[in-house]
């Protein structure tokens, strides 16, 4: 490869880099006591990319959050969890789409929780509160 490209190529990894930042990273670098760092990692085929990124429509989301309105207790709401998000990227994408906070550093099983507690966990809490039976 000559020059010109391992150039165009660094400077895409550098705009690919500055363009994943969050609000706060780019807080914390504006601040100068953070600096950007590149890491040198082999890219991975958009095959297998492809496979691992399953994009939930809109109808599947409703579908999980109709089904989680459902069942009465934690355990099922986990189950139904499992059972329709089978990765961290949909796990966040179904937490943001009920309005649920997800940091990215959040584990897996904290972001289930989460979506279990949020859905599930408020109503039998509700309910408690109100002395419902569910």
């Amino acid at each position: 490869m000559n020059s010109k490209n391992v150039l165009r190529n660094y400077l895409s990894s550098i705009i690919s880099l500055v363009d994943n930042l969050s609000e706060s990273d780019l807080k914390r670098l504006e601040s100068g006591d953070f600096k950007l760092s590149l890491k040198l990692i082999k890219s991975t085929s958009e095959n297998s990319s492809a496979r691992e990124k399953i994009i939930l429509d809109t109808t599947s989301l409703d579908s999980i959050t109709e089904k989680l309105k459902l069942v009465k207790t934690r355990e099922e709401g986990l189950e139904i969890v499992e059972a329709n998000l089978r990765n961290k990227s949909e796990l966040e994408l179904f937490a943001r789409h009920i309005d649920v906070a997800v940091m990215t550093s959040d584990k897996a099983l904290k972001i289930k929780e989460g979506i279990v507690d949020a859905t599930v966990g408020a109503r039998l809490r509700s309910g408690a509160i109100q002395g419902k039976e569910l």
